[in-house]
């Protein structure tokens, strides 16, 4: 028998499966973000996953998530997406330890189908298990707040924290996170070892973009007055929303 030929018809047809056959090596991972600053706690928050995306060839799976604690305000902050990033296992650790505010981290790339599913705080609540349980506190307070200028940290939402003695400088700061469709920005203020950046030595964790820039506070409040005031809270942030606006 000769060869056949291959009528039009079918020549469209192989030419259209050869055109998206290096898709068949290409990953499904989940695609979402987190912001949350308001009611977060490890029993009851969960990140829903309603999207998954198709990568990239060779591209991998990665979800970071970012949990932040100020006196007993906290924040959580996540990327899951598409990454060019080699694979690592699960990496989990404090970029910012307590005692005073904390900052901690949680991130992956793997390559399996929507391998990408974290959805709870569990495997920060081994690591927090982890800190010393018993801190000696001072006499000295500093506000704290974690959220939106805006939205959780208006005044009337800014608390009062008592220092402990390890963590007497009162910082603040205002954070700006970027990865994919996530942008954040979001002010963080407490006790400290320190009054400099938390996050001087991360400008990523993981894909997440971080930006961190320290805020002007009162005299009283960085050099050790006693109890702040209501009134005392007020002027920081109306200050705050003074510099950010230009």
């Amino acid at each position: 028998m000769g060869p056949q030929h291959l009528r039009p018809v079918q020549l469209l047809c192989l030419l259209w499966a050869i055109t998206f056959l290096p898709w068949a090596g290409a990953l499904l991972c989940y695609e979402a973000t987190a912001s949350l600053f308001r009611g977060v706690n490890f029993q009851n928050w969960r990140w829903l996953l309603m999207r998954s995306m198709v990568c990239k060839l060779m591209e991998g799976c990665e979800e970071t998530l970012v949990f932040i604690e100020a006196g007993t305000n906290r924040g959580v902050v996540g990327f899951k997406g598409c990454t060019s990033s080699l694979s690592y296992p699960p990496r989990i650790s404090y970029l910012a330890s307590p005692p005073g505010v904390s900052v901690a981290s949680y991130s992956r790339v793997c390559r399996t189908y929507l391998c990408n599913n974290i959805t709870t705080l569990q495997l920060f609540v081994r690591l927090k298990a982890e800190a010393p349980k018993s801190v000696a506190l001072s006499s000295h307070t500093c506000p704290s707040c974690v959220g939106e200028h805006s939205k959780e940290c208006l005044p009337h939402f800014v608390s009062t924290e008592t220092c402990p003695k390890e963590a007497l400088e009162c910082y603040s700061s205002t954070l700006k996170f970027q990865a994919g469709s996530l942008n954040t920005t979001f002010l963080l203020m407490g006790c400290a070892y320190e009054y400099e950046k938390l996050l001087a030595k991360y400008h990523y964790i993981g894909s997440i973009q971080v930006t961190e820039v320290l805020n002007i506070l009162e005299k009283s409040q960085v050099f050790g007055a006693g109890p702040s005031s209501r009134g005392s809270s007020w002027g920081i942030l109306l200050g705050l929303l003074l510099v950010f606006r230009h």
